[in-house]
């Protein structure tokens, strides 16, 4: 099943015509189609005045004579990371400040506005754990670019050039794109 969409109005016609779509749309838990109900829209808090729809949340009916498993299924707009106060446009700043060879706290800075760079280096271990997904992705292997990232830590040496691969193979932000074509979170 889809579990990313351009917009939230893509997304919204997707979730009120699952009737049209039952068929293609099966539950991950119990494998059944024509049991899911749409179930309340997620927002984002991004201010005190402004809460922002990021998401729905499709329901696995078990209820009124269906027969689904009760697990609820979020979807996703694809600039938004599921569990993450910053969305993928920071992601893409950050990434992009990196392969500009600014270091991890300037790039961390440029991307969020935040001083302590504490951050950083948590952003940059999901970054390292995703590796060998993004490299799976590219499918084949990752240009020799490592000399281009020589005076860079060990660490970025190793993550950079695949970083650099993926934006070659995606026009606009990395972040949705992989995620719009993977349907699997970027992060």
């Amino acid at each position: 099943m889809q579990k990313f969409f351009d917009d939230f109005d893509s997304l919204n016609r997707f979730s009120l015509s699952l009737d049209f779509h039952q068929d293609r749309v099966k539950c991950a838990f119990c494998s059944k189609n024509n049991q899911f109900i749409s179930h309340g829209i997620i927002y984002k808090q991004r201010s005190s005045q402004l809460a922002e729809k990021i998401g729905k949340r499709l329901f696995c009916s078990n209820r009124y004579g269906r027969r689904g498993c009760g697990h609820t299924v979020q979807l996703y707009v694809a600039n938004e990371f599921p569990s993450f106060r910053y969305n993928a446009s920071h992601w893409f700043i950050f990434i992009t400040a990196l392969l500009a060879h600014l270091p991890v706290k300037k790039a961390y800075f440029k991307a969020t506005g935040q001083s302590t760079s504490r951050n950083a280096w948590r952003w940059l271990l999901c970054l390292e754990l995703k590796l060998s997904q993004f490299r799976t992705f590219l499918k084949n292997s990752v240009d020799n670019l490592s000399d281009s990232f020589q005076s860079r830590a060990r660490r970025l040496q190793i993550l950079l050039p695949t970083l650099l691969q993926l934006q070659r193979s995606f026009k606009d932000n990395i972040c949705c794109g992989y995620q719009l074509a993977q349907q699997d979170a970027f992060i």
